[in-house]
């Protein structure tokens, strides 16, 4: 949302997660991510699983993030 409310941009995504090698644990093991998504009034989250060492996990994170996490009509 601050994404949104500090630009003139009409949506914004945001990444965070464990890419390692390492800072996994049980309950979050490396390659977990965490997208958010704001657009207008709205704010959706989603949580993935890669698999791979650390490029293979940032590559996959910015292939969802641009290719099935952004609205089609964008």
């Amino acid at each position: 949302q601050g994404g949104l409310n500090n630009s003139t941009a009409s949506i914004s995504i945001s990444v965070t997660g464990i890419a390692g090698p390492d800072g996994g644990r049980i309950d979050k093991p490396v390659g977990t991510v965490c997208f958010g998504r704001a657009q207008y009034n709205s704010v959706l989250t989603t949580t993935k699983l890669f698999s791979g060492d650390r490029d293979a996990v940032r590559e996959q994170s910015i292939i969802f993030a641009l290719n099935e996490w952004l609205p089609v009509d964008q």
